[in-house]
């Protein structure tokens, strides 16, 4: 919870010329800006985990992490580039919470047994309910959402269950033939390994074009607010970034890891610094290994035109704007032109703009300010918070107003949900005091959407 703050209507102060972050080419914001007052000191300090029972995390990732018992609490701990890369992924995870949707709760560690102290580090807590997409679409339960009782179907989502586990086993013989790990193959062997890859990743992507409705909106709500933070890798190539945790006994989305988000792009190849988004843009052509999938033609050559965080990020359906975008593919396909999107689907985007345009700059100040870094080389954090704006602003004015007020008319109880999600995220992330102003924020803006003028 980040201590109180004031909320206002009034403009936001400019931004100070070293913003650190693309112009804005006049972009005009559509929804008002308002400015923030802060009346306690800023946020929680970081956590101090290096007396709590670690082990080494064997999951998802690729930075060194353990796994941290804090009391009854277990949280992932991951090292990263250096200490202001650490307090900007843990203000984007924070934000993207902001939203009503599900994130980890994100923490600065000062110290975790098994990690170099070095700078500081993320740490989320774990949530024992979560399963990311890859794994859940191999589940049964996956299967059995799928077919919902078509015997037909069933064999086919089964097929795909198959056709999966023998290119997993047949690049697993090819490695212990090599005698490497797969990011170190060459030549031939890496050729062969990344054509396999690719029979496993289609698989994946088939089986996920086969879930309910329901299912796939949830993904298409944290696609949404992903484009918003930048977020270059939405679903990784093993689909680990997303999955699906249980509440109220329900599936429902949960996205993690941000560190490819906001201005973070990506590691320095000899350096290991990290770089800005803007220098970033070769690097996610260069880094990825040959034994992998390969990125298709269209995305290598559109690298001068990947989203650096400018203010507008681009129409939802352009997934060329990320240089990974093509591993979010089938949550794009159902609502690009001319496919016209189930009615569920075109109810969802609906939602998702009204969502977002609920979320108060003020509250998105107050994260930003909570650990953002003081260095030349990352905007300022009234820059910052500006450009998220700017960037929510952009996704918002995507919608006719009309169409966002005919959707609140339509359903009125999942409108209210949307804002009770939204100001329950207020509370838990902001406290009460600084949630009660952001709540009437938030209303001022649900009496704005809802007129008919």
């Amino acid at each position: 919870m980040i201590p109180n703050t004031v909320f206002d209507a009034s403009s936001p102060p400019a931004p100070s010329r070293r913003s650190g972050l693309p112009p804005a080419r006049g972009l005009s914001p559509r929804l008002p800006l308002e400015q923030v007052s802060n009346v306690e000191p800023l946020g929680p300090r970081p956590l101090d985990l290096a007396r709590c029972p670690a082990t080494p995390w064997q999951g998802a990732g690729s930075q060194p992490a353990v796994m941290v018992m804090r009391d009854q609490e277990r949280w992932r701990v991951k090292a990263t580039a250096d200490s202001a890369s650490s307090a900007i992924e843990v203000s984007l995870g924070t934000l993207f919470q902001l939203t009503g949707l599900l994130a980890p709760d994100h923490a600065v560690v000062s110290a975790a047994e098994g990690l170099a102290g070095t700078g500081q580090h993320v740490g989320t807590r774990y949530d024992t309910a979560f399963q990311d997409l890859g794994d859940f679409l191999l589940s049964d339960a996956a299967a059995d959402e799928a077919a919902a009782g078509d015997p037909d179907a069933r064999r086919g989502y089964d097929a795909l269950r198959a056709w999966h586990a023998k290119a997993v086993a047949d690049n697993a013989a090819l490695l212990r033939g090599a005698g490497v790990d797969w990011w170190a193959l060459q030549g031939a062997d890496a050729r062969r390994h990344a054509a396999t890859d690719q029979a496993r990743f289609d698989a994946l992507d088939a089986m996920n074009r086969m879930l309910p409705v329901d299912l796939r909106c949830e993904q298409l709500r944290h696609y949404v607010v992903s484009r918003w933070l930048g977020n270059w890798d939405q679903l990784n190539y093993r689909l680990e970034n997303f999955g699906y945790t249980v509440r109220d006994g329900a599936r429902v989305g949960m996205s993690l890891d941000f560190g490819s988000s906001g201005p973070l792009g990506f590691r320095h190849p000899q350096s290991g610094a990290m770089l800005p988004r803007a220098d970033s843009r070769t690097v996610a052509m260069a880094q990825r290994p040959p034994s992998l999938f390969p990125i298709p033609d269209a995305f290598a050559s559109n690298v001068a035109e990947f989203d650096a965080f400018g203010p507008d990020p681009g129409n939802l359906q352009d997934i060329l704007a990320w240089p990974y975008g093509f591993q979010s593919e089938s949550v794009a396909a159902p609502f690009r032109p001319p496919v016209a999107p189930d009615p569920a689907v075109a109810d969802t985007l609906a939602e998702m703009g009204y969502r977002l345009a609920l979320v108060p700059h003020a509250a998105i100040a107050r994260v930003i300010e909570c650990h953002w870094p003081t260095a030349a080389e990352w905007p300022t954090p009234q820059a910052m918070a500006q450009r998220l704006v700017e960037r929510r602003n952009a996704l918002v004015a995507r919608f006719a107003p009309a169409q966002i007020h005919e959707w609140i008319q339509a359903d009125p109880s999942r409108a209210r949900q949307v804002r009770q999600s939204v100001a329950g995220a207020l509370t838990a992330v902001l406290g009460p005091v600084a949630a009660a102003r952001g709540h009437t924020a938030l209303e001022r803006v649900h009496a704005r959407l809802s007129r008919t003028d």
